[in-house]
């Protein structure tokens, strides 16, 4: 673990030294003690860049009346300076934009042939797995 940010009472935001981001889920509905300490993971991205700090806000002052002002986010740096953020979208929109993601990923080619679902695979000494639950917001845009 590199960092690791809060998101509500039972998510978890986390990035690790192999490049990687991921969230997990604390299952409060455990019928155990066990169970219910136990963290789910419902989120796998390769961002490429070694996170070392996560915070709640935004890059953009928010307009209490906008639609926008209401997406949670949180802002992240990383040891090359690199400054992003990443946003919890209503599931409307992320279905939407997943499929835009999907389609975008058909039609445009990687920089330097590289296979954009491969780069974006959780990658560590233990496991590959393809992204879920996250958006590539540079292919999008």
């Amino acid at each position: 673990m590199s960092a690791v940010e809060i998101l509500d009472d039972d998510l978890y935001l986390g990035a690790e030294n192999n490049f990687n981001l991921f969230a997990v889920r604390m299952n409060s509905e455990g019928a155990t003690d066990e169970e219910r300490g136990r963290l789910e993971v419902v989120g796998e991205y390769h961002l490429g860049e070694f996170v070392n700090r996560f915070r709640h806000g935004s890059l953009v002052m928010r307009l209490p009346d906008s639609d926008v002002g209401q997406i949670p986010t949180v802002i992240f740096g990383t040891v090359n300076g690199v400054i992003g953020v990443i946003a919890s979208l209503p599931h409307e929109q992320f279905v939407f934009l997943e499929k835009l993601q999907t389609n975008l990923r058909k039609v445009i080619k990687g920089v330097g042939g590289l296979n954009h679902e491969q780069w974006r695979s959780f990658k560590n000494e233990k496991k590959t797995v393809d992204a879920k639950n996250f958006l590539d917001g540079d292919l999008i845009e």
